[in-house]
């Protein structure tokens, strides 16, 4: 199965830099993978952002877009429209600020990881959205107490495995303890499950 990626992230009010933010991302998409999905959800802008947007969608097949009527913040935003995603590797970038090509690069290097089910780029450390990830809550609760305190970062680029978090679905116990050790991408090993409940718990990592 070759590669697929979907990207989402929210827009307010950029119409003097969203046509060569959106152009120079697509380009760089399009280099790393043959088959890009970029949604991008306008969070109510009230200046030309939505009319910019619409003919970038005509312009190129791989742009899709969302609108809010009232705005909902980024976070929001990403989460609403995310059912629309149809890649293998989805990215969330939940803020308004521009993604970084770096931080694609990081972690698109991590796709052919067979345990990956979540990753965050390293340059940034921010909460994980409970909301979001609702089978993983306690797992998040448990990754957050273990990760070094937030310099601020409210935003931050992610890349989710649809199958990894599919395989996730199957958990039933998630506050078994976990080991979370600190790497350029913060990563989480498996669950210690014991002996008697490892036939009917099958966990994947989460990084």
């Amino acid at each position: 199965m070759k590669d697929s990626l979907s990207i989402l992230f929210p827009v307010r009010d950029k119409q003097s830099i969203i046509e060569s933010r959106v152009e120079s991302l697509l380009e760089h998409l399009c280099y790393i993978c043959t088959s890009v999905q970029m949604i991008i959800i306008d969070d109510a802008s009230i200046d030309a952002t939505p009319e910019i947007l619409d003919d970038l969608r005509r312009k190129y097949p791989q742009i899709e877009v969302q609108r809010k009527q009232t705005a909902v913040g980024p976070t929001a935003a990403v989460e609403s429209s995310l059912y629309l995603a149809k890649g293998e590797f989805i990215f969330l970038h939940q803020s308004y600020d521009p993604i970084e090509l770096d931080e694609i690069r990081q972690l698109w290097n991590l796709r052919k990881d067979d345990h990956l089910v979540i990753a965050r780029a390293a340059t940034r450390v921010r909460k994980i959205d409970n909301q979001l990830l609702q089978r993983l809550q306690d797992w998040g609760r448990k990754l957050e107490e273990n990760w070094p305190a937030s310099k601020g970062a409210n935003g931050g680029l992610q890349m989710m495995k649809r199958a990894g978090v599919t395989s996730l679905s199957n958990v039933r116990d998630s506050l078994d303890e976990l080991e979370v050790t600190h790497q350029s991408h913060r990563r989480i090993s498996p669950p210690k499950i014991s002996k008697s409940r490892a036939e009917t718990v099958n966990p994947a990592n989460v990084s």
